[in-house]
């Protein structure tokens, strides 16, 4: 093909080099043999040249010698990387360089309507605006359309074994540069693209050549879609989720949005399909750093990409149908990757609770605090004595207030609610509300009786004697006012998950969850001959709908009487509660003499 002959028709095209046409862009191998796997290098953009982070190449191994799956890896290293390095750029006020967006079948069919479009629209000005063409420029551009349309049938023929093919590639990427797109040609799509582009290259000739021979051939209508891009949604989508759910499940729900964004680029909403979405979540599956398992894709994943495109559908953001319908089937993991994805959450052994109520945790005197829970000695003392004897989940309890402690008859009760009467001020100028789980987890419960022994109602005294009757028992649980995100109880989750990992070194699968499996094994211990718990009490003093398919017989669940009347009360729930054993475990001394260790 003659460049300036394209030029005079109007047609982009830039020179070719052919170093790229067998080994894929940004991805290398070792040249010492050590290892045949993949790996990506890549070097920072100019604009961050000048900062410390911004002078060494990005290299990382795909973990894989099969190049189709490190072409699926690759993209999204790459994706993750140029994002960090746009952040970069852009904290520092610094101009950016375009960060390579990922292909969609959408994308790819407007790129390649707009490249008919512009082909006929050139060839409307040229015949019918001005002069018109001249016997030289029809045979010059008669001569043009049968080279582009040989080279064009060549490429669909032959694909990479093509004499043009190279030349087609940096058509194909210097008319997306003119749309304002950059993709990588380790796309998975990228192929597809060139093919779309070369059948849409000899059908523009066609059309052409029987205009040449003074045929009609018409001109495509210009291309319009929907341009609400993916961003548009994620402040939508937090707003409505927020309504009905935690700030943990939305910050969750969130982050899986942001991952599609990161992903596919912020496209427009209308261009994601479902093979989009699969891509997307097979990419997810094969990430080094903290990649997803299939329950967790099939469940929360696919459940809230539904959801954000329903809400973009209903509040008429998109007019294509919700891509999440036609994602009929899921990317697959084997059983041993499955399950080394999962995050598994394993009881405390004695002789764990042991060494945790014997730790620097229980240390009021310890210098290894800092911030929240160097002063917050209540809630480090009593957080996880409350877990460990009731089996609650730990936000239960760091939401805790004074009033919710209180009688029942001759039984001392703690009460599990959302409401107070009365929210307490602090609460609501830090902008949260108290929430559970679900119904089951509302329930009114007895205090064990060895957390009455070792003072938890001389606590609850002194608490409501500070601050009142609403006083929350644990301070350090109220987020600082006017947060982004404001979450009761971070600071306690975050300092008692990195101890008992870093510092206790339990090993993965063991946190605050770990102390309601636990007491789920004592209650199935204490199921003996004779003494066999009645049906919905251990998942009344729970806070659990439904037993595991293992305990149907042990613990056996409810029928619909469950639904009626006021369910086991707090002084039969204590008959059975006092018969958990708790033997093998070193307590702390009682909270005031463990307080009066803290150095004055």
């Amino acid at each position: 093909m003659n460049i300036k002959d394209l030029e005079t028709v109007g047609v982009p095209f830039m020179c070719a080099t052919r170093n790229q046409r067998e080994v894929p862009q940004h991805l290398r191998r070792r040249t010492d043999g050590r290892s045949l796997n993949w790996y990506v290098r890549l070097v920072p953009p100019k604009s961050i040249a000048h900062l410390p982070d911004g002078k060494q190449e990005f290299k990382k191994s795909t973990g894989t010698a099969d190049l189709k799956r490190a072409k699926t890896i690759a993209a999204q290293l790459i994706a993750e990387q140029r994002a960090k390095w746009d952040r970069l750029a852009a904290e520092t006020n610094l101009p950016q360089e375009p960060t390579a967006s990922v292909l969609t079948s959408s994308l790819i069919e407007n790129i390649c309507a707009r490249r008919l479009y512009q082909w006929m629209q050139l060839d409307d000005q040229a015949r019918f605006n001005g002069e018109g063409l001249s016997d030289e420029a029809l045979a010059k551009l008669q001569q043009l359309c049968q080279t582009t349309d040989h080279a064009m049938r060549s490429v669909l023929s032959r694909g990479v074994a093509s004499s043009g093919w190279v030349d087609t590639l940096e058509l194909v990427d210097y008319w997306c540069s003119q749309l304002g797109h950059q993709f990588t040609r380790t796309d998975p799509l990228y192929p597809y693209l060139v093919r779309e582009f070369a059948r849409v290259e000899v059908e523009a000739q066609g059309r052409v050549t029987k205009r040449n021979q003074g045929e009609t051939a018409d001109t495509p209508a210009p291309v319009t879609a929907n341009l609400t891009r993916l961003s548009a949604m994620t402040e939508l989508y937090r707003q409505h989720k927020q309504v009905a759910s935690g700030a943990k499940h939305v910050s969750t729900t969130a982050s899986i949005w942001q991952r599609l964004i990161e992903y596919c680029g912020d496209v427009p909403l209308d261009d994601i399909k479902s093979h989009d979405l699969y891509r997307f979540i097979d990419a997810q599956q094969q990430l080094e750093h903290k990649p997803w398992s299939m329950k967790y894709a099939r469940s929360v994943v696919k459940r809230t990409l539904f959801e954000v495109f329903a809400l973009a559908r209903t509040q008429q953001l998109m007019k294509s149908s919700n891509p999440v319908d036609d994602l009929v089937l899921m990317p697959q993991l084997s059983k041993e990757v499955e399950a080394s994805r999962m995050k598994p959450r394993f009881p405390y052994s004695d002789a764990q609770l042991s060494a945790l109520l014997t730790s620097a945790w229980y240390d009021p005197s310890s210098k290894h605090w800092t911030g929240k829970m160097s002063r917050d000695l209540g809630a480090r003392y009593w957080v996880p004595l409350l877990c460990m004897f009731h089996g609650n989940r730990v936000r239960e309890v760091l939401q805790l207030v004074a009033s919710d402690v209180g009688t029942t008859g001759d039984v001392t009760v703690l009460d599990l609610r959302e409401e107070m009467e009365g929210e307490q001020a602090a609460m609501l100028i830090a902008g949260v509300k108290r929430s559970l789980k679900n119904d089951p987890t509302k329930r009114t419960v007895p205090v064990h009786p060895k957390l009455i022994e070792l003072g938890f109602l001389d606590f609850v005294a002194s608490r409501r004697q500070a601050d009142g009757d609403n006083a929350m028992l644990f301070p350090s649980s109220l987020p600082k006012p006017g947060g982004k995100t404001p979450m009761i109880g971070r600071s306690y989750e975050q300092a008692y998950l990195r101890f008992v990992a870093h510092d206790l070194k339990f090993g993965p699968g063991f946190g605050n969850h770990s102390f309601r499996h636990q007491l789920e094994d004592r209650i199935r211990d204490a199921q003996t001959p004779g003494n066999r718990w009645p049906p919905g009490l251990a998942q009344t003093f729970m806070g659990r709908k439904r037993v595991r398919s293992a305990d149907v017989g042990i613990i056996e669940t409810e029928g619909s009487e469950a639904s009626y009347g006021r369910g086991h009360g707090p002084a039969s729930m204590l008959q059975y509660i006092k018969t958990l054993s708790f033997e093998g475990i070193v307590l702390p001394p009682p909270f005031a003499i463990w307080l009066a260790g803290k150095p004055r």
